[in-house]
């Protein structure tokens, strides 16, 4: 199954939506694998990404949206919930019309508002994998969605290392699941954080 973009975002945000609606206050001091951020800061930085996502696809620029959600934008649980609800209902509205030939205004480059949702929908859906891991909730990789993932980027390691964005890949079995593999790619393994912790 090869998803348009738009259907490719929005089941990664419905993996982020299922995790970011169980965090706890209590959690937020714990670490996650991201290991410079806690639970708080990488729901934040999810929540982040989320609200940016409909000023892009509405064809704001960078400086057109400024410090607009710069800091901290939840003080609890309950309004980290209420704020993603509110973003991510926002969101699907959009991409129900969005023009994936259109052009994504980044920090980075202008590209194809397909590149575009492809890589945001991957974010989200490899931290809330991050997220879960944190804060006890499984999250399931959709087995289409992660092979659509790693095909894309199994040739792309160095442009990954270079970039300074992500750990180095993890060694895996050749026939290791796909959602497995996919992470290792990322730098990622479940055996690993649980061991750590």
């Amino acid at each position: 199954m090869d998803l348009e973009a738009d259907e490719f975002y929005a089941e990664c945000l419905a993996q982020a939506t299922m995790v970011i609606k169980q965090v706890r206050d209590d959690q937020f001091g714990m670490p996650t694998p991201d290991t410079e951020w806690s639970v708080r800061d990488l729901a934040n930085h999810m929540l982040y990404e989320l609200l940016w996502l409909p000023e892009i696809l509405d064809g704001k620029t960078v400086k057109d949206v400024g410090t607009k959600y710069d800091g901290n934008l939840f003080a609890d649980a309950t309004e980290l919930a209420t704020r993603w609800e509110t973003g991510a209902a926002k969101t699907e509205e959009m991409l129900a019309a969005v023009d994936l030939n259109a052009t994504a205004h980044l920090s980075y480059a202008d590209v194809p508002m397909e590149k575009y949702l492809r890589e945001a929908g991957t974010d989200q859906l490899i931290h809330a994998w991050d997220l879960g891991q944190a804060v006890g909730v499984t999250v399931t990789f959709d087995p289409d969605i992660a092979h659509s993932i790693y095909d894309d980027m199994k040739d792309r390691g160095d442009e990954m290392q270079a970039s300074g964005l992500f750990a180095p890949p993890k060694d895996v079995p050749a026939d290791a699941d796909i959602q497995t593999k996919l992470l290792a790619l990322y730098g990622r393994s479940a055996d690993t954080w649980r061991e750590e912790q």
